[in-house]
C-alpha cells in the first residue's frame, strides 16, 4: 500500500506532451497488434519478460497474466519457494553494486541481455514498520540498491530489454485534498515518503540512456490477495468498520489485474514513456469505500477512529497509508489508449465482494 513520493525519472516535460500525444478529438486511436502476438504469428520464440519483485501482490498478478504471452523469468533471492510451472526464478543479488560483487553483476547481465523487458517492483514493505527514522532508511536503501543494480547490469548488455517499466507510487503526490493530481502535479517535499519514491525514481533515470522507460505511480492495489484489501475487508466484516479521520480524504486505488494489463500496455506500446498514473479513473473517498463495503456484507459502519489515535497506534504510517489525501487521475494511460476493466467503484466492489 505504498502511495511513496517524487523525483522525475523523465523529463517532466514528458508527462505534458512527450511522445504519447492522445488522437484528436473524435477520432479512435490507431489500433495495434502487440508485438508480442506479431512474433509469435511469425513463428518465432516466444520473448522473455523480467520480473524484479515478484513476490508482492502486483508481481504475482503480472506474472500471471504475462505467462500468457512470455516467458516470464523472476529475480529472486531464494529459487526454493513456491513458483508457479510457467516461471522460471533466477536467483540474483540486489545490492550487488553496493557489495562489489561483479560475479553476481555479471550474471544478471547474462539474463537480462536480449529480454523484451524489465519491470522493477523490488523493495521492502512499508508495512513492516511505523515508517521511522531507521525504517524510512531500509526502505530507501532497498529501493535504491536493487534499482541501480539493475541499470547498471542493464547498461553492460549487448543487446539491454528494450523498455523498463519501473515502480514509484503516487504518495509522491502528497496531501493534495480535493485537487485532482495527473502526472505533471507538483511533489509534497513534506510528504512523509518523499524521499523513498524521489529516490526509487532518481535511481532508474540512467536507464533512459540506454532503453525505453516507463515508470508507473502506483495507487492502493486491491485484489482478494492483496494485502491492503484484507486489512480493510477484516474491521468491516467483524462489524467495526467505520471512518479514518473525517473519512474526506481521497484514496487513489487500482485493481490488481489492471495494473497488470497497464505494465504490459505500456511495454507493448512503443510510444509509451515517462511517468504514468496507475490508479483507476474514480478516486474514491475513504467513508464511501467502506461504507460501500459495509452495505455489500449488511454490516454496520460506525466504529470512527480519529486521526490522533491511528496516529498513536501506527506512527507515521497511518499519514502514510490512511490519511492521505491524493485523488489522483490515470491521464496519460488513458490518453494511451488504455482500457480500464474495473474503472468504477461498484466495479471493484462487485469482484471483490460479489453478490449473494
Amino acid at each position: 500500500m505504498l502511495r511513496g513520493s517524487p523525483a522525475n525519472i523523465a523529463n517532466p516535460d514528458d508527462a505534458k506532451a512527450g511522445t504519447n500525444v492522445p488522437a484528436a478529438a473524435g477520432m479512435p486511436r490507431r489500433a495495434t497488434v502487440p508485438r508480442t502476438r506479431r512474433l509469435l504469428a511469425l513463428g518465432m520464440s516466444r520473448p522473455r519478460l523480467i520480473i524484479a519483485g515478484a513476490s508482492g501482490v502486483v508481481g504475482r498478478h503480472l506474472a500471471a497474466l504475462a505467462s500468457e504471452r512470455y516467458d516470464v523469468t523472476v529475480l529472486t533471492r531464494r529459487t526454493d519457494g513456491p513458483f508457479p510451472r510457467d516461471v522460471t526464478p533466477v536467483a540474483w543479488r540486489p545490492d550487488a553494486v553496493r557489495a562489489g560483487d561483479q560475479e553476481a553483476l555479471s550474471r544478471l547481465t547474462s539474463v537480462l541481455d536480449g529480454a523484451a523487458a524489465l519491470v522493477n517492483l523490488a523493495g521492502a514493505s512499508i508495512s513492516d514498520g511505523r515508517l521511522g527514522r531507521a525504517h524510512v532508511d531500509r526502505l530507501i536503501a532497498s529501493r535504491v540498491d536493487s534499482t541501480t543494480t539493475l541499470v547498471t547490469a542493464m547498461r553492460r548488455c549487448r543487446r539491454p530489454p528494450a523498455v523498463l517499466v519501473q515502480g514509484s507510487a503516487t504518495g509522491i503526490y502528497g496531501q493534495k485534498g480535493d485537487d485532482l493530481v495527473d502526472e505533471t502535479a507538483a511533489v509534497d517535499e513534506s510528504f512523509v515518503l518523499a524521499p523513498v519514491a524521489r529516490a526509487w525514481e532518481a535511481a532508474a533515470a540512467p536507464a533512459n540512456a540506454v532503453t525505453r522507460t516507463c515508470v508507473l505511480r502506483i495507487g492502493v492495489v486491491l485484489a482478494p490477495d492483496a494485502p491492503a484489501w484484507q486489512q480493510l475487508l477484516l474491521p468491516v466484516r467483524l462489524g467495526v468498520g467505520g471512518r479514518f479521520g473525517n473519512g474526506e480524504q481521497w484514496w487513489s486505488w487500482i485493481d490488481a489485474d489492471d495494473l497488470a494489463r497497464a505494465a504490459l500496455h505500456l511495454i507493448d506500446d512503443d510510444s509509451c514513456r515517462g511517468v504514468f498514473n496507475a490508479v483507476a479513473p474514480e478516486p474514491v473517498r475513504q467513508e464511501a469505500l467502506g461504507r460501500a463495503m459495509a452495505r455489500r456484507l449488511r454490516r454496520p459502519f460506525w466504529f470512527g477512529m480519529p486521526a490522533w489515535l491511528l496516529r498513536l497506534a501506527l506512527g507515521r504510517l497511518a499519514d502514510a497509508a490512511l490519511l492521505q489525501s491524493a485523488r489522483v487521475v490515470p491521464t496519460r494511460l488513458l490518453e494511451s489508449g488504455f482500457t480500464f476493466e474495473r474503472a468504477s467503484l461498484d466495479a471493484m466492489i462487485d469482484r471483490l465482494l460479489p453478490p449473494r
